[in-house]
C-alpha cells in the first residue's frame, strides 16, 4: 500500500468520525428547538437509533446496497460485511457509508418530537436504515463500491455527489409520512387562520448543535470524494460558502419583513444550504455554490410557510430543510454542473434529475406511511395528551429533572400540600430557586395567617357595612324621591304660575291700548304689567337653574356671527341704559374673530344678564363698558373675554365670595332696594363652565364692579379676524337695522282656529286676541270636545287652519286628543300652548304628534306670528274665501 493510499484511507477515516460527530450536533438541535421537558427523549433517541440503525447496516443494510446488484435494483451479497486486512479502503468505506445511514436515520427524528412514542419512532428508523435507504442507496451509488455495476438510476445519469437526496430527502419523506399520520402537538393550530409557534428551551444549546453540524458537514461531503484528491479543497470552500450565504439569505429576509431577528430561521436557512451543496459540491464553482445556497434558503423559507398553512407540525423544520432544499440541491446539478461533464443536454438532465427526486419520494413516503399505517392497528404510535402535556421525559422514560421534581413539588403546593422542598441540590441554580421558593412560601403561609386574621376582621366590618349600605340605599331612595318631589313641584309650580299669568299680562297689554290718554291707568297697569313679567323672569330663572343642576340644560355648538350678536345685545341695553341716563359702551381691545363656535343663545343670556346687573346697580349719570378681545388667539382653542365694568355701588370680598349661589345677594337691603331673585349670577356662572370658560369679579366698595367672562369659540385655524372691530360693529348695526314693521296684514284675517283650553280666563283672552286680528275662532273645553269638532269640521268640508292644543284639560288632555286626531289621519298643524316648560316637556308633545310647541303666557305679537306660520301649511282644499 503506498502513502497515497494510506492518506485517502486515513481522510476517509477522518471524514466518517466527522460524520459520526453530527450526530451530537443532531442533539443538541433537536433538544433546544423542543421544549426542556422532552429534552431527556431526544438524547435518549438520538443515541438508540445511532446504535440500532448501525447494528442493521452492518448485518444486511451494506449489502443490500453494495452487495452484487441484481438488475440494477438490490444487492445480494455481503450478509453481514466482514473485515478483510486485505483491503482496508473497504472497511473505511464501509464505517463511511454506515455514518451515513445512521444520519438518514435521525434526520426523520426531528419532525415528530415531542408527541411521537419512542417504540413507534424506533421501527420508523428500523424501517428507513434497514431497508428504505440501502434499497435507493443501491439504485444511485452501487458503483461506489470497487466499481461494482451501477443501480439502474445511475444507468440513467442521475448524480447526487453526498446524498442531498440520498440521505437528506430520505429523511425527510419519512418524516413527513410520520406526523401526516400522528398530527400536529396540541395547541398548535388552535385557531382557524393563525398558527401558535412554540419556543425552544434552549436556543444556545441548538445554535451551538448548528455548529457541529457545519464542522460535521465538511466531513460529510469532503469524504464522499472518497479520498484526499486535488477536489477535496474546492468541496470544502463550496460547502463553507453556500451555507453562509443561506444564512445571510435569511437574516437580510427576516430585516426586510419583520424587522426583527429570529435565531430558528436563520439556522434553518444554514443547513438548507448545506443540504442543497452536498449534491453538486464536486463539480460547481464557487459562484455556482452561493447560488444554490441563496435559493435553498428562499425554497425553506416558502417550504415552512406552506407546510404552516397545510396544518403540519414539524418541530425543527426537517422537511423544508432536509426534503425541499434536498431536492433543490439534487435539481441544481443540471442547472449549474459543467458543460464538459455532461453526457446529454441541461434538459435532459433536470428530467433525470427530477425523476430520481420523485423516485425517492414515492418510494420513501408510500413505505413509510404503509408500515406505519399497520403497525398503528397493534399499538398506538402517538402518546395521550396527557402524556404529552407531562413531557416524554417523564411519559416514556421516567426520567426525571431538578427542575421536573422542582415543577411537582410546586404543583403539590397548589392542591394544599405546604411540606417544604428538601430533596434537591441546594448548590445547583435548581436547588438555590428551591431555597428561595421555600422562603417565599414561609411568607406566604405567615401572611395567610395574617390575612386569616384580617379577613375575620373585614368580615365583622363587611356586616356593619351591610347594615350602612342599607342605611345608605334607604337615603338613595329617599333622596332619588324628593328629586323626584323637586322635579314634580318645579313643574307643578310652571303649570300653574304661567297658567295665571297668560291671563294677567294678556289683559294687562289689552288695557295698555284700551287706555290711551288716561296717563293715570297706565301707570297703574305698567306696574302690574312688570310685576307680572318679574314674577315670568323668576319662574323662567328657578328652571334654568333646575335643568342646569339635573344636567338636563344642553349646550349647542354653532358658528355665529360675534358682531351681529353683540349689535343685537347693544340694542337691548340701550334702552334701559338711557333710561337711567348711563353711558353705556361696547369697545374691544386687539384683534376679534368674525365668527366663532359656542351657543348663542346661552351667551346673550350671559351677557344680558351681566349687562343688565352693572346697569341696575349703577347711580344715575353713570357708565357701564363692555370690553372684547379674544386671548391666546395662535393657540389649539383661543378664549374669547368680555369685560363688564360699571361704576356701581360694588361689593366687598365677602360679598363676591358668597355671589354665585342661588337667591344670594350682596346683602337683603340690595334685594329691597333694586329687586332681583339672586339667581342670575348662579345661572351664568354655571352656564360660562359649560361654554368651556368662568365667570370672575373683582369688585370695590363706592368704586365699581368687573365681571370677567371667558368662553371657548373653536379651533383657531378655522377664526378669521376684524381687521377694525368698532367699524365691524357699526357695520352690523347698519345691517340688522329694519325699517318699521308694518301693521299685521290680512293673512291671519279669514283664518279659522279651534282653540282647546279649559281655562275660562284665558279662552276669553286667547279668542279676543285672534278675534282681533281677524281671525274665525271656536273654542273646546277638553280635548274630547275638540277631538270631535275637528274631525266634524273636516268631514264637513271646512276643516280649521290651526288647532291651538292645551296639554293640560279634563276628560281628555291634550297629549291624547293629539295622538288621536293623528290617528284618524287629521295633519292639521297642532300647537302645543301649555304651561308646561321642565326639560322635555317639548319633547313629550312633539311626540305625541304635535306641530310645534309654545309656552305660556304668549304675547299677543307670538300668537300672531304662531298663527300666521302655520296657517300656510293648511291642507289642500281649505276654505279661504
Amino acid at each position: 500500500m503506498n502513502l497515497h493510499q494510506q492518506i485517502d484511507i486515513i481522510w476517509i477515516l477522518i471524514c466518517s468520525i466527522f460524520v459520526l460527530f453530527m450526530q451530537a450536533g443532531f442533539c443538541c438541535l433537536e433538544s433546544g428547538l423542543s421544549r426542556s421537558k422532552n429534552s431527556i427523549h431526544v438524547a435518549i433517541k438520538n443515541i438508540v437509533d445511532v446504535s440500532l440503525v448501525g447494528v442493521l447496516f452492518w448485518i444486511f443494510g451494506f449489502g443490500l446496497m453494495f452487495g452484487t446488484t441484481t438488475g440494477g435494483l438490490i444487492g445480494t451479497s455481503h450478509f453481514p460485511f466482514m473485515t478483510q486486512e486485505s483491503n482496508v479502503f473497504l472497511s473505511a468505506f464501509f464505517l463511511f457509508q454506515l455514518m451515513l445511514c445512521a444520519t438518514a436515520a435521525t434526520i426523520a427524528s426531528g419532525a415528530s418530537a415531542e408527541r411521537m412514542r419512542f417504540t413507534a419512532y424506533l421501527i420508523l428508523a428500523v424501517v428507513l436504515g434497514g431497508v428504505i435507504y440501502p434499497v435507493f442507496g443501491h439504485w444511485v451509488w452501487t458503483s461506489h463500491f470497487a466499481g461494482k455495476a451501477p443501480g439502474w438510476l445511475e444507468m440513467l445519469g442521475f448524480r447526487d455527489f453526498s446524498g442531498s437526496t440520498v440521505v437528506h430527502s430520505i429523511g425527510a419523506w419519512a418524516a413527513l409520512a410520520s406526523i401526516m399520520i400522528i398530527g400536529p402537538r396540541n395547541g398548535r393550530f388552535e385557531q382557524e387562520q393563525t398558527a401558535r409557534k412554540f419556543k425552544g428551551h434552549n436556543l444556545t444549546l441548538a445554535t451551538t448543535g448548528v455548529f457541529i453540524l457545519w464542522i460535521g458537514w465538511f466531513g460529510f461531503n469532503g469524504g464522499s470524494e472518497f479520498g484526499f484528491t486535488a477536489h477535496v479543497p474546492q468541496i470544502l470552500i463550496n460547502t463553507f460558502l453556500a451555507s453562509a450565504f443561506g444564512a445571510i439569505t435569511l437574516l437580510v429576509w427576516q430585516f426586510y419583513q419583520r424587522k426583527q431577528i429570529e435565531i430558528e430561521n436563520i439556522l434553518n436557512g444554514l443547513l438548507a444550504a448545506l443540504v442543497a451543496s452536498s449534491a453538486s459540491c464536486d463539480v460547481v464553482s464557487p459562484i455556482s455554490a452561493v447560488v444554490i445556497g441563496i435559493v435553498a434558503a428562499i425554497v425553506m423559507e416558502a417550504s415552512s410557510w406552506l407546510l404552516e398553512r397545510c396544518r403540519l407540525d414539524d418541530t425543527i423544520g426537517v422537511i423544508p430543510v432536509h426534503g425541499f432544499a434536498g431536492v433543490w440541491g439534487t435539481l441544481a446539478v443540471a442547472l449549474f454542473i459543467p458543460a464538459e461533464m455532461l453526457t446529454r443536454t441541461r434538459f435532459e438532465q433536470f428530467c433525470v434529475q427530477l425523476l430520481g427526486c420523485t423516485i425517492c419520494f414515492i418510494w420513501c413516503f408510500s413505505f413509510c406511511w404503509v408500515t406505519l399505517r399497520v403497525v398503528s392497528k397493534f399499538m398506538r404510535l402517538r402518546v395521550t395528551s396527557e402524556e404529552e402535556e407531562m413531557g416524554l421525559n417523564m411519559a416514556e422514560h421516567g426520567a426525571t429533572t431538578e427542575m421536573y421534581d422542582l415543577l411537582n413539588s410546586m404543583e403539590q403546593h397548589i392542591q394544599g400540600d405546604s411540606t417544604p422542598i428538601e430533596d434537591l441540590d441546594e448548590y445547583s441554580d435548581v436547588g438555590l430557586i428551591a431555597r428561595q421558593y421555600n422562603r417565599v412560601t414561609q411568607v406566604r403561609d405567615q401572611a395567610l395567617s395574617q390575612l386569616q386574621d384580617r379577613t375575620d376582621k373585614l368580615e365583622q366590618a363587611r356586616s356593619e357595612l351591610e347594615v350602612q349600605a342599607a342605611h345608605l340605599r334607604q337615603a338613595s331612595l329617599d333622596a332619588e324621591a324628593a328629586s323626584r318631589a323637586k322635579s314634580e313641584f318645579l313643574a307643578n309650580m310652571s303649570h300653574e304660575i304661567r297658567t295665571p299669568m297668560t291671563a294677567v299680562l294678556g289683559y294687562t297689554d289689552v288695557l295698555l291700548e284700551e287706555s290711551w290718554g288716561r296717563p293715570s291707568s297706565i301707570k297703574l297697569i305698567e306696574v302690574i304689567q312688570r310685576n307680572g313679567n318679574y314674577l315670568l323672569d323668576l319662574i323662567n330663572d328657578i328652571l334654568d337653574l333646575s335643568k342646569i343642576e339635573s344636567g338636563s340644560l344642553t349646550i349647542e355648538t354653532i358658528p355665529f356671527s360675534l358682531m351681529e350678536k353683540l349689535q343685537e345685545i347693544q340694542a337691548l341695553m340701550n334702552v334701559r341704559a338711557e333710561l337711567q341716563e348711563i353711558d353705556f359702551t361696547l369697545t374691544f381691545a386687539g384683534k376679534v374673530p368674525v365668527e366663532i363656535q359656542s351657543d348663542p343663545t346661552r351667551l346673550k343670556q350671559i351677557l344680558i344678564n351681566l349687562i343688565g346687573n352693572a346697569i341696575k346697580f349703577t347711580p344715575d349719570g353713570g357708565s357701564v363698558s363692555v370690553e372684547t378681545s379674544c386671548l391666546n388667539a395662535e393657540a389649539h382653542e383661543p378664549i374669547l373675554q368680555f369685560k363688564i365694568k360699571d361704576t356701581g355701588i360694588g361689593m366687598t370680598a365677602d360679598q363676591v365670595a358668597g355671589l354665585y349661589q342661588p337667591f344670594v345677594q350682596a346683602d337683603s337691603s340690595t334685594t329691597r332696594k333694586f329687586g332681583g331673585t339672586g339667581l342670575g349670577l348662579a345661572i351664568s356662572k354655571r352656564l360660562a363652565e359649560m361654554l368651556g370658560g368662568d365667570l370672575t369679579c373683582e369688585s370695590t366698595p363706592d368704586v365699581g364692579t368687573t365681571f370677567t367672562l371667558q368662553i371657548r369659540i373653536g379651533d383657531a385655524e378655522s377664526l378669521k379676524f376684524h381687521a377694525d372691530p368698532q367699524a365691524a360693529l357699526v357695520a352690523a348695526s347698519q345691517k340688522t337695522s329694519l325699517p318699521a314693521q308694518q301693521p299685521v296684514q290680512t293673512s291671519v284675517r279669514q283664518c279659522r282656529v279651534l282653540l282647546a283650553e279649559d281655562g275660562e280666563d284665558n279662552q276669553r283672552l286667547i279668542s279676543m286676541l285672534l278675534k282681533k286680528e281677524g281671525a274665525e275662532v271656536q273654542l273646546a273645553e277638553n280635548g274630547e270636545i275638540a277631538v270631535h269638532h275637528a274631525l266634524d269640521a273636516q268631514e264637513q268640508g271646512n276643516p280649521f287652519d290651526v288647532i291651538l292644543m292645551d296639554m293640560s284639560m279634563p276628560v281628555l288632555d291634550g297629549y291624547g286628543a293629539t295622538r288621536k286626531l293623528r290617528a284618524e289621519g287629521c295633519t292639521l298643524p297642532i300647537i302645543a300652548l301649555t304651561a308646561h316648560a321642565m326639560s322635555g316637556d317639548r319633547e313629550k308633545c312633539m311626540a305625541a304628534g304635535c306641530t310645534d310647541y309654545a309656552t305660556k303666557p304668549v304675547k299677543r305679537e307670538k300668537l300672531r306670528q304662531l298663527i300666521e306660520t302655520y296657517q300656510q301649511t293648511a291642507p289642500v282644499g281649505t276654505d279661504q274665501d
